[in-house]
């Protein structure tokens, strides 16, 4: 679909987010824990549709969808 229209993907230049040490304070382990998953959440998102998503045709198409398949996955992920 993306290809038909002349879209060209850009690769992410992110890398995969490495998750928090476990050894933190509770405190700092819960706000370090949040940070990763956001981190996680974009560099998930740049990977499958490119650094330039948002002019992603399948991303716009599946933009209102997205944040329930992350909710739907995040527990595999992280």
């Amino acid at each position: 679909m993306a290809k038909a229209i002349g879209f060209k993907k850009i690769p992410t230049k992110l890398t995969e987010p490495k998750p928090p040490p476990e050894d933190l304070p509770p405190e700092e382990y819960k706000k370090a824990e949040a940070e990763y998953e956001q981190k996680m959440k974009q560099w998930l998102t740049e990977s499958i549709y490119g650094a330039n998503y948002k002019d992603n045709p399948l991303y716009q198409f599946r933009e209102p969808y997205w944040d329930n398949e992350w909710e739907a996955i995040k527990d595999l992920i992280l």
